[in-house]
């Protein structure tokens, strides 16, 4: 008996999407150590196309912001939208935050198609076009499959806090249960669907600069830390276990020194000074070959 199509919507491709998404972000930024100040001259474009103007990214805020707290505190939902004219605020407000991000989305992928085209074509440029239109693409359908939801399936803060929060908790504890989901209408189900592709795609865009560079410069730190934290224990390594293995007061020189053979050139005599040591010796200098 064949499973259920949603099975593997809502049991294995929201931790896929999270996997490439780990994994794409990983690759770019070891494909990136070296060229850090390349993925800096990218940020403008970026923030120019995705982020936009400040009301845009209150708007992203805000739905974001929506929809972690509706999935990590579903019992609060349900008991502010006891009340009617509460839960119609909520669902208006929902729906106008809703209305905003989908201008923004709209205005993002406007700029993306008439962003001028650089005057020589590469393979990197052309990926990196694609990934920002699929990327769009996912955002746009789930926002506008969000809306009509809203739209036409009714008081969604209350019934999503019962059937999707569960669902992404099971996800989050590593035991997917699709069955509050799967039977969901086809609207929702998309809505999900496409946020998650959205995910899995991310890493692959020109918005990914942002956590690259913000990845960077957090290794860069903690490099910094770890070279700080490890000179002690170099030194402590240097002063004992190192002088037991290389003790420099038993050293012996196999061959003169490059500067004692430059000083000793036939015709030229050292002085004195050079010549002689405690007791008479001849004085060591640094450099050559030693045991």
């Amino acid at each position: 008996m064949n499973a259920h199509p949603g099975t593997f919507l809502f049991r294995s491709w929201p931790y896929l999407s999270l996997t490439l998404c780990a994994v794409g972000l990983i690759v770019r930024l070891l494909l990136t150590s070296d060229r850090l100040p390349a993925v800096k001259r990218m940020l403008p474009l970026a923030k120019r196309v995705f982020l936009g103007s400040r009301l845009s990214i209150a708007a992203w805020a805000l739905l974001a912001a929506a929809h972690i707290g509706a999935l990590l505190f579903p019992r609060a939902v349900l008991a502010w939208t006891r009340t009617p004219w509460h839960l119609m605020v909520l669902e208006a407000a929902g729906f106008a935050v809703g209305v905003g991000v989908a201008v923004a989305c709209i205005r993002s992928a406007w700029l993306h198609l008439r962003r001028p085209t650089p005057g020589r074509w590469s393979l990197l440029s052309g990926l990196s076009d694609l990934a920002d239109s699929a990327f769009l693409s996912f955002l746009f359908i789930g926002i506008a499959s969000g809306l009509v939801a809203a739209a036409m399936l009714r008081w969604g803060s209350a019934w999503a806090a019962v059937t999707v929060a569960p669902w992404a908790a099971s996800l989050v504890h590593g035991r997917p249960e699709p069955a509050f989901v799967e039977h969901l209408p086809l609207l929702v189900r998309l809505h999900l669907f496409a946020a998650f592709a959205a995910v899995a795609v991310f890493p692959t865009t020109r918005l990914a600069t942002f956590p690259l560079v913000w990845l960077h410069r957090g290794l860069g730190v903690a490099q910094r830390a770890l070279a700080a934290a490890a000179r002690p224990v170099a030194a402590w390594i240097r002063r004992g276990p190192g002088s037991k293995l290389w003790p420099d007061a038993e050293v012996r020189w196999l061959t003169k020194p490059a500067i004692d053979v430059a000083r000793t050139l036939p015709g030229k005599t050292p002085p004195w000074w050079q010549r002689l040591g405690r007791g008479g010796a001849a004085i060591k200098q640094p450099g050559g070959k030693a045991v």
